[in-house]
C-alpha cells in the first residue's frame, strides 16, 4: 500500500486523542492526509417535541447540551491543530455528508467508531454502501470478542453479567489497557474546509450558556478538563469515599462527574480504570484506612460496568431499545392523552406540586445534570405514579442531560419501567419515603423551589399542602406553585404522619411566615 491516499476519520462520541483507536488506525493505514469530521445531527437545533420518542431520530439538544458539545469540539480542534491536523464540523445528515466528503477528497476509506445507537448504525450502513468503512470499538471497556459470553447470550441481569465478567477478569489489571494519545498525525488535505461550517455555526449561539450556580459544579468541556477532573477526583477524600457519598443530592465532589466527559467521548472508561488502579495501589501508603477507601473507590469500577452492560445490551436490542411499555400491575393506570400530556408538561416544568420531584426537574432544566438518586426518583414518579409512557421521560432526559448517551439513558429508563431485561415490578419509589431519607430538613427542595423556603425546615417542605391547609380560609400557596399535588399516592401518609399542619399567614406577595 502506498502512502499517497488520504483517509477520513468520522468522529461521534469520541472527541479525544487519548485512548482513541481511530488515530492508531489512521497511522496503520499510512494515510497521506487525514480529513477529520464531526457532523452535528440535523435535529440538533429543532424545538423539543418536533421528534417523537418513537421515531428513530435523535432528540434536539438543549442549549446546555449544545454548549457542552461546542466546547468539546473546540478543545479537540485545538489539540488536533497542535499535531498538524484539524477538524471540520458540519450540520446535516451524516449518511450523505460523509460519503460525499470521502468521494470529493479521494479518501481511500472512512474510519469511525462502531455505533451503539440505531440512528448511528443506520448512518454507518449507508456510508458503508458508498465507500470503504473501517469500524472500531471505542469508548468501552471491552471489545465484543472480549465479553465473557457471546453478545447473543448476554446475561439477563447486570448482576449476572458482572459475576461472569469478574470470574474471567477478577482484578483491574486484567482489563484491557488504554492506548496512548498520538504524538503526530497526517496533515490536512490542502483544499478541505476547516472548523465550523454552514448551519453548524448555530452552535456558537450556545457559547455563553452557564449552569445555575445552585448546582455547585461547573462542567468544563473538553479532554484536558476531563483528564484533570480524573486526576483531582482520585484522592482518599473523594474517590476513597465514593460509595458512601454517591447517593447525596448536591455538592461538587459527592459524585465523580465523569459521566459528561464519557458521554461526549472526551474521557475513556479504560483510562478511568487504569487511573483507578494506580490510585488504589497507593492507598496503603497514603491513606489512614486503605481497605475502606479501596472498597468505596471500587464502586467507580462497578458503575463503569453498569455503563458497559447497557451499551452491549443496546447493541443487542437494536431498535427495541426504544419500544415496550411498563407492566400495568406496577404503574399508575394509563391516563388518556389529554391528562398524560398535562402530567408530562407539569413534570418537565417542575410544577407537579410534589416538591421532591419538582426540585429535581428544575435542577435538571438549569444545570443539565441531576444526581443518580434524583434521576431514579423523578423517573419513577413519572412512570409509576403519573402513568406516563416511559419513553416520554427518556426523550426529555435525552434533550436535557449534558451526560446523555443513548445506551445508559434509555437502558436506565427501561430498567426502571420494569421492561426488557430483569423485568422486576418493584422499582417503584415512594416519594415521601425517599424525601425523608435523603432530604429530611427540606434543604434540597428549598434550594430549587424558593416558593417553599419560608416554610420551616422539615418534611413540611415536602408536603406543603399540609402546611397550607389551615391558612385562614385560603390555601396559602405562594406564587404560582400548585396548591395540591398532581396525584396523591397511597403510602405517602405513613411518612407524613408526624407533620402537624402549620398555620401560615401571607405577609408579602409570594412569601409566607409561620403564624
Amino acid at each position: 500500500m502506498t502512502s499517497t491516499d488520504p483517509w477520513l476519520v468520522w468522529l461521534n462520541e469520541d472527541l479525544r486523542l487519548d485512548d482513541n483507536p481511530l488515530w492508531q488506525a489512521a497511522l496503520e493505514e499510512r494515510a497521506s492526509h487525514l480529513l477529520v469530521v464531526h457532523v452535528v445531527a440535523e435535529t440538533t437545533f429543532q424545538p423539543f417535541g418536533s421528534v417523537s420518542p418513537g421515531e428513530p431520530r435523535l432528540q434536539p439538544l438543549s442549549t446546555g447540551r449544545q454548549h457542552a458539545l461546542l466546547g468539546s469540539l473546540e478543545s479537540l480542534r485545538t489539540r488536533l491543530q497542535a499535531l498538524g491536523s484539524d477538524l471540520l464540523i458540519l450540520h446535516g445528515d451524516a449518511a450523505q455528508l460523509i460519503g460525499q466528503l470521502a468521494r470529493q477528497y479521494g479518501c481511500r476509506g472512512v474510519i469511525t467508531r462502531r455505533a451503539t445507537g440505531v440512528v448511528e448504525q443506520r448512518q454507518q450502513r449507508a456510508v458503508a454502501s458508498q465507500c470503504r468503512l473501517r469500524q472500531l470499538n471505542s469508548g468501552l471497556l471491552l471489545d465484543e470478542d472480549e465479553l465473557p459470553e457471546p453478545l447473543a447470550a448476554l446475561p439477563e441481569s447486570f448482576s449476572a453479567f458482572r459475576r461472569k465478567l469478574e470470574k474471567v477478569r477478577p482484578s483491574l489489571p486484567d482489563m484491557p489497557a488504554p492506548l496512548q494519545a498520538p504524538s503526530r498525525l497526517p496533515g490536512w488535505p490542502e483544499a478541505a474546509p476547516r472548523g465550523l461550517q454552514g448551519a453548524a455555526r448555530h452552535l456558537l449561539e450556545a457559547r455563553h450558556w452557564q449552569a445555575d450556580t445552585r448546582g455547585e459544579y461547573t462542567f468544563a468541556p473538553g479532554e484536558p478538563a476531563g483528564l484533570q477532573r480524573l486526576q483531582d477526583y482520585l484522592s482518599p477524600a473523594f474517590a476513597g469515599q465514593y460509595k458512601t457519598t454517591r447517593n447525596r443530592l448536591s455538592g461538587a465532589d459527592f459524585s465523580t462527574r465523569f459521566s459528561v466527559w464519557l458521554a461526549l467521548g472526551c474521557l475513556s472508561p479504560r483510562r478511568i480504570l487504569d487511573a483507578l488502579h494506580n490510585f488504589q495501589a497507593t492507598l496503603p501508603e497514603h491513606c489512614a484506612h486503605p481497605q475502606a477507601a479501596f472498597k468505596d473507590s471500587d464502586w467507580i469500577r462497578v458503575e463503569l460496568l453498569w455503563r458497559e452492560y447497557f451499551h452491549w445490551d443496546a447493541r443487542r436490542l437494536g431498535r427495541h431499545t426504544f419500544t415496550g411499555e411498563s407492566p400495568g400491575h406496577d404503574a399508575a393506570q394509563p391516563r388518556n392523552h389529554e391528562l398524560a400530556s398535562e402530567a408530562l408538561e407539569r413534570w418537565q416544568a417542575g410544577m407537579t406540586g410534589v416538591p421532591w420531584v419538582d426540585a429535581g426537574m428544575r435542577e435538571l432544566a438549569v444545570t443539565g445534570w441531576l444526581s443518580n438518586r434524583m434521576r431514579q426518583n423523578v423517573a419513577s414518579f413519572l412512570v409509576k405514579d403519573l402513568g406516563v409512557d416511559w419513553r416520554q421521560g427518556a426523550a426529555w432526559f435525552e434533550h436535557q442531560l449534558l451526560d446523555h448517551d443513548v445506551a445508559s439513558n434509555w437502558g436506565n429508563w427501561r430498567y426502571l419501567a420494569g421492561i426488557g431485561r430483569d423485568p422486576r415490578g418493584d422499582r417503584h419509589f415512594n416519594m415521601m419515603k425517599q424525601a425523608r431519607q435523603h432530604d429530611p430538613l427540606g434543604h434540597y427542595v428549598s434550594r430549587w423551589l424558593p416558593e417553599l423556603a419560608t416554610l420551616p425546615a422539615g418534611m413540611q417542605r415536602h408536603a406543603p399542602w399540609l402546611a397550607w391547609s389551615s391558612s385562614s380560609g385560603r390555601n396559602g400557596s405562594p406564587g404560582h406553585y400548585p396548591r395540591e399535588p398532581l396525584t396523591h399516592v397511597e403510602g405517602w401518609e405513613a411518612h407524613l404522619a408526624d407533620i402537624t399542619p402549620t398555620r401560615v399567614t401571607p405577609w408579602l406577595s409570594g412569601s409566607f411566615e409561620r403564624g
